[in-house]
């Protein structure tokens, strides 16, 4: 695998555009719960600053 190659292996395409996704190690299945559960993290962390610090 050529050094182009393996910076490619995330590469999506939308019509005749072409994009990385993001990491290709990602834990999770998809996108759309990736950023869900960040979206659930961060509402618990702001409730938590919230609650202990106001």
């Amino acid at each position: 695998m050529t050094l182009k190659d393996s910076q490619d292996i995330d590469l999506q395409k939308e019509g005749k555009l072409k994009f990385h996704r993001g990491s290709a190690l990602s834990i999770f299945a998809s996108d759309r719960r990736e950023d869900f559960i960040a979206l659930v993290c961060s509402l618990l962390i702001a409730l938590g600053v919230y609650v202990f610090v106001g």
